[in-house]
């Protein structure tokens, strides 16, 4: 298509000049003139209508005015300083008017033509919207004629309408090739607005469409949004037709994403065989997809009920061992952390703060069974309950393996003279996917007081005292052989202390009560070699403390000491030990010291729950937050009443338990049940009580 030829103009000077002759008295108001003159060819002369000198000169101004003007101040008047005045509409005018000199095609100097239509811009319009205009303009600004074969008529003119208005007419029809063509000549403001159109257009029928529009054109953002708005709602999703045209590719990334909110994995299975039979050429494709069911989450009663009347899971020998394996998983509850996988990760789990046991003020002679939980994160202060203990609990200890909570030891009676009297043995496990209790195999000996780690896949139960007094003691659990096994031990025996693991693996024993004395030292003990190895001291003796690893370094917070008179005083100093250079440091000290309180790590925050404050001889509801960013202290959602002897941790929770707020009690139907599975040990009375 050849560029059409426009009628050449006579090149027009247009010059201002006041003339004295205009001004025929001081008096005569006749100051004005409309004549123009001709000066030479191609070129008018305007005599200016005004002179201003002389005006001005008539009205008592200064000459020369001064360039540029100055301007008032707010409330202020005179002679010779001006207002700057504006007109709102000034912006929208000139565009509507550009555009209508376009369309008459008035001084465009410029054609963007496509494969079937052609427009007439102006240059300096459409530069200043279009990056890829102004830099080939800016390297030929004579161009007259641009071809943009890519771009369908339709998407040129919703730029070009942009450029002069500031406007575009979108459908989701229309959309991709408004979006092509801002791609190419790239123009920022007008992707970003189809990007927001896209967002204020998804819905339960639009979801899938709009990203497959965001994939093509690389909008980011737009993209995930989609994809987790049908993640988000895919029960109702997967109702609409829409679902039934999903590829098999997308199908696939919907299931096997954490974030796909479902009522359960049950009917994650049932909408995956949905879409399975609705073209029976899929068929083929049905060991592909439902491997990415998370069949072991799925309780065995299910399994039976929901999942083995459907033919193809018996038929199909792919699928049947899909459930061979999930029915495998539940029978051998030992050999469940062997076999932890994406699929047996409930989705949409969130990570929340646990308290576990202890006594509580208001209750000083009943012992606690209650779990307790509050995600900080989520807006909602208050703590919530979870399930009970197997039995009442205090001076516990809590450790986190494999998603499960590991509860061992302390006391199952409250008697504040005799507390080692009470000490038991005992190990549980807790299960939060199917909200159930398993009893393991007991420790070889009582323990409270005592330190209970997990690293390398084991736990270690460290120390303590029982009827036999201080341990030395060190046991490992196993869980796939459900057994425990006696470790080298300590130095000398050790109660009241703290444990954490380090970045290797190794494990950091610090403070406590030795030979009859709060203590400063600190030792290490090697999981691979199985010795330890004292280290460089705290600053500070002290027991009843916690200890907790945060960004790799191992944080020492709270606990007592023996005062000048052999009083118990707080410890409120923190201190933390650096394993690279096995140095202590202080942080900022603790708000309000507390004894026997639990610490966990949550969101990269250390969170200290509960405890014994010895300043004013109480129990504390406090929940104290350190932020190591700021290295400051900030208070918390407080317990529901202080407790003393309490443990804390963080554990992944499905999200049911989001969905029950404010609704469970300690009878709910929330509340664990406890599994005994045979020849397990319940009764720690069965164990022998040394090695």
């Amino acid at each position: 298509m050849s560029p059409k030829k426009k009628a050449s103009r006579p090149k027009v000077e247009v010059v201002a000049e006041p003339t004295e002759s205009l001004v025929k008295s001081p008096e005569s108001p006749a100051m004005l003139s409309s004549e123009g003159v001709v000066v030479s060819e191609g070129v008018k002369k305007l005599e200016a209508p005004l002179n201003v000198e002389h005006l001005n000169r008539l009205n008592g101004l200064p000459l020369p005015l001064p360039f540029p003007p100055p301007i008032l101040r707010p409330g202020e008047r005179g002679l010779g300083i001006g207002n700057e005045l504006t007109r709102p509409l000034h912006s929208a005018a000139m565009l509507e008017e550009l555009s209508r000199m376009r369309q008459e095609r008035f001084l465009t100097d410029m054609e963007l033509a496509c494969k079937t239509k052609a427009f007439d811009v102006h240059k300096l319009v459409i530069s200043s919207v279009s990056q890829y205009l102004r830099e080939v303009l800016a390297k030929d600004p004579t161009l007259k004629r641009l071809e943009l074969p890519t771009l369908s008529p339709l998407g040129l003119a919703n730029v070009i309408t942009f450029a002069y208005l500031g406007r575009v007419h979108m459908s989701l029809y229309t959309v991709g090739c408004t979006l092509w063509a801002a791609m190419v000549l790239r123009i920022p403001h007008l992707l970003q607005m189809c990007s927001d159109f896209l967002l204020a257009e998804l819905s339960m029928q639009t979801c899938v469409y709009i990203w497959n529009i965001a994939t093509a054109y690389g909008l980011n953002a737009v993209r995930e949004a989609s994809r987790r708005y049908a993640l988000q709602n895919f029960a109702q999703f997967a109702e609409t037709p829409q679902f039934n045209q999903l590829t098999l590719e997308q199908i696939i990334s919907f299931l096997q994403d954490d974030a796909l909110v479902l009522p359960s994995e049950i009917t994650t299975f049932q909408v995956a065989m949905k879409w399975l039979d609705f073209d029976p050429q899929r068929q083929a494709h049905a060991t592909e997809v439902l491997s990415h069911v998370r069949f072991e989450t799925i309780p065995a009663s299910e399994l039976v009920s929901e999942v083995q009347p459907v033919a193809r899971m018996m038929l199909d020998p792919q699928c049947h061992r899909l459930l061979v394996d999930a029915m495998n998983y539940h029978l051998l509850p030992h050999q469940q952390n062997l076999l932890q996988s994406k699929r047996t990760a409930v989705r949409g789990s969130q990570v929340a703060l646990l308290t576990i046991g202890g006594r509580p003020s208001l209750t000083e002679r009943t012992l606690s069974r209650e779990v307790l939980w509050r995600d900080p994160r989520d807006g909602v202060a208050s703590w919530r309950h979870l399930t009970q203990l197997p039995a009442k609990s205090f001076n516990q200890c809590v450790a986190v393996m494999d998603g499960f909570l590991y509860v061992a030891g302390g006391e199952d009676q409250n008697d504040a003279r005799n507390q080692a009297k009470h000490a038991v043995s005992t190990l549980s496990r807790y299960d939060p996917r199917f909200n159930t209790w398993l009893h393991l195999a007991s420790m070889r000996q009582k323990r409270t007081h005592f330190s209970l780690v997990a690293t390398g896949g084991r736990l270690f139960a460290i120390g303590g005292r029982n009827t036999e007094g201080l341990l030395a003691t060190i046991e490992s659990y196993t869980p796939s052989t459900n057994t425990w096994q006696i470790r080298t031990p300590m130095e000398a025996p050790r109660c009241c202390h703290a444990s954490a693991v380090m970045p290797s693996g190794d494990i950091l024993v610090t403070g406590g009560y030795v030979n009859c004395a709060y203590t400063r030292s600190v030792a290490v003990y090697s999981v691979d070699s199985d010795s330890w190895q004292e280290v460089a001291p705290m600053e500070t003796p002290r027991g009843w403390h916690c200890s907790s690893t945060l960004e790799g370094r191992i944080y020492v917070v709270g606990g007592s000491q023996l005062g000048p008179g052999g009083e118990r005083v707080d410890v409120q100093s923190v201190e933390v030990y650096q394993p690279e250079d096995g140095a202590w440091s202080r942080m900022a000290p603790l708000p309000l010291g507390v004894s026997t309180a639990g610490l966990s790590v949550l969101g990269g925050q250390l969170f200290l729950l509960g405890g014994w404050n010895e300043a004013e001889k109480r129990y504390k509801a406090a929940v104290q937050r350190y932020d190591p960013k700021t290295d400051s202290w900030a208070s918390s959602e407080e317990l529901p009443e202080p407790t003393v002897g309490v443990s804390c941790c963080a554990l992944a929770l499905p999200p049911r338990h989001a969905s029950r707020r404010h609704r469970n009690t300690p009878n709910s139907p929330n509340n664990a049940s406890i599994i005994t599975p045979p020849n397990t040990s319940v009764s720690h009375e069965e164990q022998p009580t040394s090695a």
